[in-house]
Order: structure tokens, then C-alpha cells, then sequence
């Protein structure tokens, strides 16, 4: 009696992990889709298109310090780890399993491009999805950004900021770069805010590198501390808060050691005061891996993209 029951319990585990792969695996994935070449280098998503599509779509910037943590190799394994990795890939997959149809993308990196030339990337692929958005079976008018890190940093930049090419060369840079609404999962808002004393360790000695990688440069001081103006101000979504932003759900982590927890309410005040919708979830003890409730996200994309 006991033998069978194991057989039944080994068969009934195998079924729920097939089952989940085949959730999973329902959705034709395009790999290494190039979606602009610039300075010798050409810019790739991962499409991840489920078989029962809700027809939205959601652009997923994985964190990498601005393109500094990566590798110059053929496989761009953070473009790939983003939808395979225990994080953010589980919170990718979520998403395709739920229906939307996910454009995981890279950049060029940091520090031998900076901004805002990684910015208008990310800018460029929200311009391309949208141009193909009839052939990836989506609402062009209602796209969704989610990133970590420093890809938290450059969602909220999209749902902040559009930018408008002259003389266009390109019909693709003649649609709007701007998302309709974001989720951010450890983002910076204010780059010129680090290296204070209350900071950790980590966090003055990794932030000041990888934020000088990126911008060039280091902000100026005031009566010794950095302030946002300049270069650093036009790089932080903080700059650009007002009533016409899309929408945003903030998670952050009390101890996060990279990225204070102080910028998470920092943005949150500053859209709130300009009464764009906003929540901010605080997961405690999570350092610098928030875990979202994709149950959450979810809704708070459904809610804001809705068709």
C-alpha cells in the first residue's frame, strides 16, 4: 500500500511539473530581434508572445548597472537570464503566463556609451514596438515598462519623458517613445542622490562607480553634497514629475544596501503632489530584490492598459 501511494504521489508531481512547464512553455519566443543599429552595434529583444494573448504589451528592462556588470560575449546572457533567472525571471515569466506579451531588451553599455545615449535605446524600442504592434498582436497605445535597478531607473524615465527626432529618417521615429504606465522594482530617481553618510558602505563605493560610468562625470556640490542639476538632473525621472506621467507601482526594500531607501519616497511625494496615480510597496528585508506581487502588477497593468 505504501509503494502505490508513492507511485501516485511521483505521478502526481510529474503531471503538476509538466503542467507547469507547459503553462510556461505556451508562447513562441523570437530571440535576438534587432530593433536598431547604432555606432556599429545592434540593439536586441526577446519576444515572448503567449499562445492566449491579452494584447498587451509590456517592455522589460532587466538591472545591470547601466550595462556595466556585462559581459562583451555573443550570448548578451542577461538578455537571455532575464526570462530564465529566479530574478526578475520569474516575474517575466508571470507576465507571459498571464497573457501579455513581453519585449525583454539590452542596451548599449556603460562606460563606453552613457547618457543619454542608453536612454534613447530604451526609448528606441518602445518606438519600435509600437510602430510593429499589429504584428505582434498588441494595443499600441497602451504599452507597459518594468525594470530593476538600473532598468528601474530607465522605465521610469519612459513613463516620464518622450522625445521628438527632427527630420525623422525612420518611420519608426516618427510614433511616441513614451509608456503608459510603470512598475519599478528597486529604482533610482534621483542619480545625484548617494554617497551620504548614512548610506552603507556598498552603496558608496558601487553606486559612486557605476553612476559615474554612466554619466560621465560626478554631480556638482553644494556645501559638500552632490545636488541634481545639469547632465545628472536631465538623467533622473525626479526632473521631470508632472500631471500628464503615466502612472507608477513602486516596490522597494527597507534595507536595500545599492539604492536608499529614501529615492522610493522621494517619487512617490513628488507624484503624488502632482496627482499622478501612484502606489509604493515596501518589502521588508528584501535588500536590493524586491519581490513583487504579480498578482499586483497584474492588476495595476490591466488597470492602466486596458483596451
Amino acid at each position: 500500500m505504501r509503494k502505490y501511494k508513492l507511485i501516485l504521489l511521483s505521478v502526481s508531481l510529474l503531471l503538476k511539473h509538466v503542467d507547469t512547464y507547459c503553462q510556461v512553455s505556451k508562447a513562441t519566443k523570437y530571440e535576438n530581434v534587432v530593433y536598431g543599429m547604432v555606432s556599429g552595434t545592434a540593439l536586441l529583444m526577446d519576444i515572448h508572445m503567449p499562445v492566449n494573448s491579452n494584447h498587451i504589451g509590456i517592455l522589460f528592462i532587466p538591472g545591470s548597472g547601466f550595462g556595466y556588470f556585462v559581459s562583451e560575449d555573443y550570448d548578451q546572457s542577461p538578455l537571455k537570464n532575464a526570462y530564465i533567472s529566479k530574478y526578475p525571471g520569474t516575474e517575466a515569466q508571470s507576465l507571459v503566463n498571464k497573457g501579455y506579451t513581453v519585449f525583454i531588451i539590452n542596451h548599449r553599455n556603460a562606460p563606453k556609451f552613457r547618457f543619454p545615449e542608453i536612454f534613447y535605446d530604451c526609448q528606441r524600442a518602445v518606438r519600435f514596438i509600437r510602430y510593429n504592434a499589429t504584428k505582434y498582436g498588441i494595443d499600441p497605445n497602451h504599452i507597459g515598462a518594468m525594470g530593476h535597478s538600473s532598468g528601474g531607473n530607465l522605465s521610469a524615465m519612459l513613463g516620464v519623458q518622450d522625445t521628438t527626432i527632427n527630420k525623422p529618417k525612420n518611420p519608426i521615429d516618427n510614433v511616441s517613445s513614451k509608456v503608459q504606465t510603470v512598475v519599478t522594482l528597486a529604482g533610482y530617481f534621483d542619480l545625484s542622490d548617494m554617497n551620504k553618510k548614512e548610506d552603507t558602505a556598498m552603496s558608496r563605493d558601487m553606486v559612486l562607480r557605476v553612476i559615474l560610468n554612466y554619466m560621465g562625470e560626478l554631480p556638482q556640490l553644494y556645501k559638500n553634497e552632490f545636488v541634481s542639476s545639469g547632465k545628472y538632473a536631465q538623467a533622473s525621472p525626479l526632473s521631470f514629475i508632472s500631471k500628464d506621467d503615466a502612472p507608477f507601482l513602486i516596490y522597494y526594500s527597507d534595507d536595500d544596501p545599492v539604492i536608499p531607501a529614501r529615492e522610493a519616497t522621494l517619487i512617490y511625494q513628488k507624484l503624488k503632489e502632482n496627482n499622478v496615480p501612484v502606489k509604493i510597496v515596501l518589502k521588508p528585508k528584501e535588500g536590493h530584490l524586491p519581490k513583487p506581487d504579480m498578482e499586483e502588477v497584474d492588476k495595476w497593468f490591466k488597470q492602466y492598459l486596458k483596451l
